[in-house]
């Protein structure tokens, strides 16, 4: 993120409003994003199913 290019400062503060964080980095492997990443790194894009990312955000087990 460029904090010197207006359109990246705008998008920070429009996240930081509504309650967001933009990272540049990997997502906590707890997260729902990171436990995606990690079933996507095991079984493989093709495995991911509308399911799954459900199950990510309940905090269920991520079956293949």
């Amino acid at each position: 993120m460029d904090m010197n290019d207006p359109q990246d400062v705008g998008a920070a503060f429009a996240a930081q409003m509504l309650g967001f964080t933009i990272s540049e980095g990997p997502p906590p492997p707890d997260s729902p994003l990171g436990r995606v990443r990690a079933f996507v790194a095991e079984h493989g894009r093709d495995a991911l199913r509308t399911e799954h990312i459900g199950d990510a955000i309940a905090g269920r087990p991520l079956l293949p």
